[in-house]
């Protein structure tokens, strides 16, 4: 290693090994690309999900987004769980398109859509989606 002739030095702490932290959320998120069929009222729409968590979704829609608040029926799949699982939910926030193709405006590294979070879950679709986030973040460590 190149030495300047200083004392070596503690690693800071950013740069110690540690355990993986939650999110802020306190949740984690898992990546599905599941594809999700959007009820809205009368109006039905297709979406992907983009990631899951036991307490909601990130759905990539097209514009036009729901509006904040407005409550929306979900039907998807969990990644390799053929049976379908459908709940309601409602639209936290906001991610429109931005310049650049593909990226939202709020959230760059994530692609136009919404954030869902749930409000009516069968509690057994919430443990299935439990048993698949948390099987999912134990196989990546």
């Amino acid at each position: 290693m190149f030495q300047m002739g200083l004392p070596p030095r503690e690693p800071g702490p950013s740069l110690k090994p540690r355990p993986l932290e939650q999110p802020a959320s306190g949740y984690h998120r898992i990546a599905t690309g599941e594809a999700c069929e959007v009820v809205l009222g009368e109006a039905r729409r297709q979406g992907m999900l983009w990631n899951l968590s036991v307490v909601g979704v990130y759905l990539v829609l097209a514009p036009p987004l729901p509006a904040r608040g407005a409550t929306v029926i979900l039907t998807f799949t969990l990644p390799g769980d053929p049976a379908p699982l459908t709940c309601q939910g409602r639209i936290c926030w906001h991610n429109p398109p931005s310049i650049f193709k593909g990226c939202g405006r709020t959230k760059m590294a994530l692609p136009p859509g919404c954030g869902v979070e749930f409000t009516v879950l069968d509690s057994r679709d919430a443990l299935r989606i439990a048993a698949r986030v948390r099987a999912t973040v134990h196989s990546a460590r």
